[in-house]
Protein backbone atom coordinates (compact mmCIF):
# COMPACT_ATOMS: atom_id res chain seq x y z
CA UNK A 1 0.00 0.00 0.00
CA UNK A 2 1.01 3.41 -0.83
CA UNK A 3 1.18 6.08 1.66
CA UNK A 4 2.26 9.58 1.29
CA UNK A 5 3.70 11.80 4.61
CA UNK A 6 5.38 15.07 4.34
CA UNK A 7 8.45 15.32 7.31
CA UNK A 8 11.03 17.65 8.07
CA UNK A 9 14.02 17.46 5.92
CA UNK A 10 16.02 16.81 9.24
CA UNK A 11 13.94 13.69 9.88
CA UNK A 12 14.47 12.51 6.36
CA UNK A 13 17.99 12.88 6.50
CA UNK A 14 17.68 10.51 9.74
CA UNK A 15 15.72 8.23 8.39
CA UNK A 16 17.86 7.91 5.09
CA UNK A 17 20.98 7.57 7.53
CA UNK A 18 19.49 5.08 9.50
CA UNK A 19 17.59 3.18 7.39
CA UNK A 20 21.30 3.16 5.11
CA UNK A 21 23.32 1.59 8.12
CA UNK A 22 21.01 -1.14 8.27
CA UNK A 23 20.83 -1.83 4.67
CA UNK A 24 16.96 -1.16 4.33
CA UNK A 25 14.74 0.48 2.70
CA UNK A 26 12.86 3.75 3.66
CA UNK A 27 10.00 1.84 2.79
CA UNK A 28 10.84 -0.96 5.12
CA UNK A 29 12.26 1.39 7.81
CA UNK A 30 9.35 3.16 7.98
CA UNK A 31 6.93 0.39 8.31
CA UNK A 32 8.36 -1.38 10.87
CA UNK A 33 9.33 2.19 12.57
CA UNK A 34 5.64 2.68 12.60
CA UNK A 35 5.18 -0.97 13.93
CA UNK A 36 7.16 -0.55 16.52
CA UNK A 37 5.54 2.68 17.88
CA UNK A 38 1.60 1.52 17.74
CA UNK A 39 3.47 -1.80 19.73
CA UNK A 40 5.07 0.57 22.34
CA UNK A 41 1.91 2.39 22.71
CA UNK A 42 -0.39 -0.19 22.84
CA UNK A 43 1.90 -1.66 26.18
CA UNK A 44 2.28 1.37 27.73
CA UNK A 45 -1.92 1.83 27.35
CA UNK A 46 -1.95 -1.96 28.72
CA UNK A 47 0.60 -1.12 31.80
CA UNK A 48 -1.90 2.08 32.28
CA UNK A 49 -4.83 0.10 32.71
CA UNK A 50 -3.04 -2.99 34.81
CA UNK A 51 -2.28 -0.07 37.05
CA UNK A 52 -5.41 1.40 37.61
CA UNK A 53 -6.87 -2.21 38.14
CA UNK A 54 -3.91 -2.62 40.99
CA UNK A 55 -4.67 1.00 42.28
CA UNK A 56 -6.96 -0.69 44.52
CA UNK A 57 -4.07 -2.27 46.53
CA UNK A 58 -0.91 -0.51 47.61
CA UNK A 59 1.87 -0.24 45.02
CA UNK A 60 4.52 1.40 44.58
CA UNK A 61 4.31 5.04 43.13
CA UNK A 62 7.13 4.03 40.64
CA UNK A 63 5.51 0.71 39.17
CA UNK A 64 5.15 2.21 35.67
CA UNK A 65 8.55 2.94 35.64
CA UNK A 66 9.67 -1.08 36.63
CA UNK A 67 7.33 -2.32 34.38
CA UNK A 68 8.46 -0.32 31.42
CA UNK A 69 12.08 -0.92 32.33
CA UNK A 70 11.31 -4.86 32.44
CA UNK A 71 9.48 -4.45 28.85
CA UNK A 72 12.39 -2.59 27.43
CA UNK A 73 14.58 -5.63 29.00
CA UNK A 74 12.65 -7.90 27.31
CA UNK A 75 12.98 -6.97 24.36
CA UNK A 76 16.45 -6.03 23.92
CA UNK A 77 18.17 -8.57 21.16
Amino acid sequence: MRVTVHIPESVNNEIRRAAGKEKKSISSFIAEAAKYYLREKRRRELGLKVLALAGKAKISGDALRHLEEGREEHDRP
